[in-house]
């Protein structure tokens, strides 16, 4: 969904908000960056009241950042440096082989936030007309703010075809910092009530299979109780779609169940629990009413996670273990819905973890077959990227779902 440009904050006064921090005196901040001082003095005061808050103490002698000022900060530099690496990253995919001596200038060009919106739209849409549209503006005012950026990185961004618009390799490189960067000044109105005590903003989560039945929903009942102010945004895309939306800024966080193997180095995971895996049909199945063996069961139709997933290789594994051929799906499903309606209908036999199919558990709608899937254990915990600073309302959460997991292993562990 795209923001109203009208509302955002200006992103050049976040760049004078910086310099003037740094120099911690207006007359040496406009003298820095080349402006007037009753330009910079007005910029933050614009800057503050769109706030609402008071970012400087002003001094006979200069200016201090507030505690509120010193909150932002962070944010904000790391907003400006998202954008400021774009430069460098165009010259590195221009110049592969080449060096890079030169310094390269400030990209002021890049501190516009409507320029910053009419590009993310336009790479969302690949269209001039919709993107317009979505933006209220002229297709001429989209055209003329793509050929800017590209006139000022000096290449090519964007490739009109007949079916459309293509971004080019290093688009689809740079948007990422841009969109980071589009996120963090849309939520600085949510960090400055969070300052000020009231917990407010929304928090986007991705939603790995596993954790969505039971965990995620009672994590978020809780603190939605206690701060009706915030907001719950989910998705429940494939894991690699998330891990694209996490690095673009698009989603705070996943969680589910962790992936080692497929986790590169700018992400990081922390841990909730760690769980195996079942074997369950519905109640009354044929097979809960007699002793069955291991090769008796290979004669039933099977509801398995899809091929090459994790859950699905660990349970192959286990089979290989134990000397025996994994069984052959009859259905190959991540999708909880269904596997609930396929197991209540028909003796199948599907594997799945506790937390999946708690409720059908806890009503007895379901039974666990009397078979230790011993080599199934995975870690379910919380991926994020690597050095990424969650907004208040996105820490709150998590500690929320580490308090429900606790209680939940814990009650487990206890039966």
């Amino acid at each position: 969904m795209c923001q109203n440009t009208h509302n955002l904050i200006n992103l050049m006064q976040l760049k004078f908000f910086l310099v003037v921090a740094e120099f911690q005196n207006i007359s040496k901040a406009a003298e820095h960056l080349f402006r007037t001082q009753s330009a910079i003095t007005r910029a933050i005061g614009d800057l503050e009241k769109q706030l609402n808050v008071e970012l400087f103490e002003r001094h006979h002698n200069g200016v201090i950042l507030t505690e509120i000022g010193k909150f932002l900060h962070t944010p904000i530099k790391n907003a400006i440096e998202e954008l400021q690496r774009i430069p460098e990253l165009v010259y590195a995919y221009n110049q592969p082989d080449m060096p890079q001596h030169a310094q390269i200038n400030e990209p002021y060009f890049l501190y516009n936030t409507r320029r910053l919106e009419i590009f993310s739209t336009l790479y969302l849409t690949k269209g001039m007309k919709n993107t317009a549209s979505l933006l209220h503006i002229t297709q001429p005012a989209v055209s003329s703010a793509i050929k800017l950026l590209e006139d000022a990185l000096n290449t090519e961004l964007f490739i009109r075809t007949p079916n459309g618009i293509k971004a080019t390799a290093i688009c689809n490189d740079i948007q990422q910092n841009i969109k980071r960067c589009l996120n963090i000044i849309h939520d600085l109105p949510n960090q400055t009530a969070n300052f000020i005590g009231k917990l407010q903003g929304t928090v986007r989560i991705g939603a790995l299979p596993l954790i969505r039945t039971f965990l995620l929903p009672k994590a978020i009942t809780s603190l939605a109780s206690k701060y009706p102010a915030v907001r719950f945004l989910t998705f429940e895309n494939a894991y690699e779609s998330l891990v694209a939306q996490l690095r673009s800024g698009d989603i705070d966080f996943i969680v589910g169940a962790l992936r080692p193997q497929q986790q590169s180095s700018d992400l990081e995971s922390q841990v909730l629990f760690d769980e195996k895996m079942f074997m369950v049909v519905r109640n009354k199945h044929p097979l809960l009413k007699k002793e069955i063996q291991f090769e008796d069961l290979l004669q039933q139709q099977w509801i398995l996670p899809r091929a090459n997933s994790p859950a699905r290789q660990l349970m192959e594994d286990n089979f290989r273990n134990l000397n025996l051929t994994p069984p052959e799906p009859t259905v190959e499903t991540g999708d909880l819905a269904l596997t609930r309606g396929l197991l209540l209908q028909s003796n199948m036999i599907a594997v799945v973890s506790e937390q999946q199919m708690k409720y059908e558990l806890d009503q007895g709608l379901i039974k666990k077959l009397p078979f230790d899937l011993q080599y199934t254990s995975r870690q379910i915990g919380i991926i994020s990227r690597k050095n990424s600073i969650q907004s208040a309302a996105s820490k709150a959460l998590i500690h929320s779902l580490k308090v429900v997991c606790n209680a939940s292993t814990e009650a487990v562990s206890l039966q």
